[in-house]
């Protein structure tokens, strides 16, 4: 799946469009991995846990939740789900070599196609979207959280409970982490290993685009 810095650069760009608290956008745009459990399979609403056919369900989770899409919370979480889709959709097609039986057996990387182990295989996925996660957040497109406040509006879901402190801490480590930007720390020499920056900068955008069309297209909230 796609790093936080991603899902919260995301969640952002949506909502220069929404309007809604930022905040509670940005915060639910990654509680879907952490809840309590981190059960992904159920917060996710996934179709299951192989490949493609396995990604984030938004339909479902709009389905669930229909009652509930004037809220800033519900909306980061719809946000983060369709991110998922987008990227994992994007990153399976592209990167995975599958067997026979539809497993994933290793990847395309730039200059040759390998087979490696699950854990390999989820080391280098993670790898190049934390290479550009780091990007997206040394060139301000993850903007810091401005208070605790938004704590207060998050709620339980049918299939994920959270924990505030959980969360708490969540907020004051990213805003460290935004603080703790410097000069040295944007100069970025990790070189991606499946894909290139332009590649992933044409992504983010179409994940944009992705995103804001599907809510465009739930009745009242642009």
């Amino acid at each position: 799946m796609p790093s936080h810095k991603i899902h919260l650069a995301i969640a952002k760009k949506v909502n220069d469009k929404l309007k809604l608290d930022l905040d509670s956008v940005m915060l639910s745009s990654v509680m879907p991995d952490l809840c309590i459990g981190r059960n992904h399979t159920i917060s996710h609403y996934q179709n299951g846990k192989l490949g493609v056919v396995g990604t984030a369900n938004p339909d479902l989770f709009v389905k669930h939740n229909k009652n509930k899409l004037n809220n800033p919370v519900i909306i980061g979480y719809l946000i983060h789900i369709l991110t998922d889709k987008f990227y994992n959709t994007f990153a399976f097609t592209k990167f995975f070599i599958y067997d026979k039986s539809g497993n994933d057996v290793g990847l395309h990387f730039k200059n040759k196609d390998k087979l490696l182990s699950a854990k390999k295989i989820k080391y280098y996925k993670q790898r190049e979207f934390s290479i550009y996660d780091k990007w997206l957040l040394n060139h301000g497109y993850v903007p810091k959280f401005s208070s605790l406040d938004c704590l207060d509006n998050v709620i339980n879901i049918k299939t994920a409970k959270f924990d505030k402190e959980t969360l708490k801490k969540y907020i004051m480590d990213t805003n460290k982490e935004i603080e703790s930007i410097n000069i040295f720390s944007k100069i970025n020499l990790t070189r991606y290993k499946l894909t290139t920056k332009k590649e992933l900068d044409k992504q983010f955008e179409l994940c944009y685009e992705y995103v804001i069309n599907y809510i465009k297209k739930l009745k009242g909230l642009l």
